[in-house]
């Protein structure tokens, strides 16, 4: 489906490009862009990172910034705020074709508050940078009857981070394409000595989406045969199939050793089945042996076994990597002592995880953007559930919560 829209997409462009014979002011190419001092450091920050073609990248990451900066962009309150985001991201571990791609959206920015500084009297002109990104199905229907900028609030509110119309639907494509464009124009009535300008704007912003459509489509089927192990993976655990967790967080580690999901889950689920806890057994005989030394009821103290000191090893490994997201991995480490019969550790592990949690609430809610961007997941209870799950994991409350182990404890 989501295929569908983005090929939707294209062809919606592609048809206004087919029907204008004007090219794109080569200005507003990156092969010719000069960063004026405000965009200076946006622009600096992706480039850094732009050089090695072959670099090792996280799948994770790469979604994360394909699916936040056009969100962000929707939900700026104008070009300063937008651009501060944007050089406060790490770019390291995106892929660099992405790097590449978000790049041409610079002279477009650059080229629109050019305009906002010559002419006073356009200072909503940010509105079109935020329609252009909010999509242009929900601006076509709203804007007839509330006007293109409260039109631009509603779409950001509810749709996705690309420009997608759903041809399923009985939007046409006349009043879809470009809309965020010619309802700009229309509400703003702009002078002659500007349309040029914005014409030129708009096939920019057509030359960028057709560079960046299949760019996002290489990345995103990658991200959803992943988010298939992951989910399988948060449904095994609730479930209290815990085995099962363990080989699907298992099969994901193998591809993506840095997985921060993965690590969190499989260290779960190996806490579980050192206790005893699981409603699967293992295929694997090495396995099933270690299995049946811990079947003992949950009140009894465990003492270490192979699956604590995997997972207690996989903790510390989380932690090397992501000591700015450690909150969630804590918390396991006082589940962990917990079962093992050393409270006072694991009361020392969940008050530091209450302390952590709301200072890295940012850095560990980055992927909710490309969860959001997963729209199916509100269709069905399943997939609000799965939201939930991951909301949990990363804001700590539930199964995650400090404070709800601590009281368990006391009680």
């Amino acid at each position: 489906m989501m295929e569908k829209k983005i090929i939707a997409t294209l062809l919606i462009f592609c048809s206004i490009v087919t029907g204008c014979g004007k090219k794109a002011n080569p200005e507003l190419q990156i092969e010719n862009y000069q960063p004026v001092e405000e965009f200076q450091s946006a622009y600096e920050a992706l480039k850094e990172q732009k050089a090695d073609i072959n670099k090792e990248y996280d799948i994770e990451e790469t979604v994360r910034i394909l699916n936040g900066l056009e969100m962000a962009q929707a939900k700026s309150d104008d070009f300063y705020s937008f651009l501060e985001y944007m050089t406060k991201q790490d770019y390291s571990m995106v892929a660099s074709d992405v790097i590449d791609a978000k790049m041409k959206i610079l002279p477009l920015l650059q080229q629109m508050f050019k305009l906002q500084k010559q002419h006073k009297e356009f200072s909503t002109i940010w509105m079109l940078a935020r329609s252009a990104a909010a999509g242009a199905k929900t601006l076509a229907k709203e804007s007839s009857s509330t006007g293109a900028g409260m039109a631009a609030m509603k779409a950001m509110a509810g749709e996705g981070p690309l420009a997608i119309v759903d041809m399923s639907e009985s939007l046409g494509v006349d009043a879809a394409k470009n809309a965020a464009f010619e309802h700009y124009e229309e509400e703003m009535d702009l002078k002659s000595k500007l349309e040029d300008e914005i014409e030129e704007l708009k096939m920019a912003y057509i030359d960028y989406l057709s560079g960046l459509v299949p760019v996002y489509t290489k990345y995103m089927k990658e991200w959803d045969r992943l988010c298939i192990n992951k989910d399988k993976a948060y449904f095994d655990v609730y479930s209290g199939r815990m085995v099962d967790a363990y080989n699907s967080t298992s099969k994901i580690l193998q591809q993506y050793p840095r997985n921060r999901e993965a690590l969190l889950l499989k260290s779960l689920s190996l806490i579980n089945i050192g206790s005893g806890e699981m409603n699967t057994m293992p295929d694997s005989p090495e396995v099933l042996s270690i299995v049946k030394e811990v079947q003992l009821p949950d009140s009894v103290k465990h003492e270490w076994n192979n699956f604590f000191v995997e997972a207690d090893l996989t903790l510390d490994n989380y932690i090397e990597l992501y000591p700015e997201r450690s909150a969630p991995a804590l918390v396991l480490k006082g589940l962990l002592h917990y079962r093992v019969g050393k409270e006072q550790q694991a009361l020392s592990y969940l008050d530091q995880a209450a302390m952590e949690y709301p200072r890295q609430a940012e850095a560990l809610t980055d992927l909710l953007d490309s969860y959001r961007s997963r729209t199916y997941l509100n269709k069905t209870p399943e997939g609000q559930y799965l939201l939930r799950l991951y909301r949990s994991t990363m804001e700590g409350y539930g199964m995650f919560s400090p404070n709800f182990l601590k009281s368990k404890y006391y009680a």
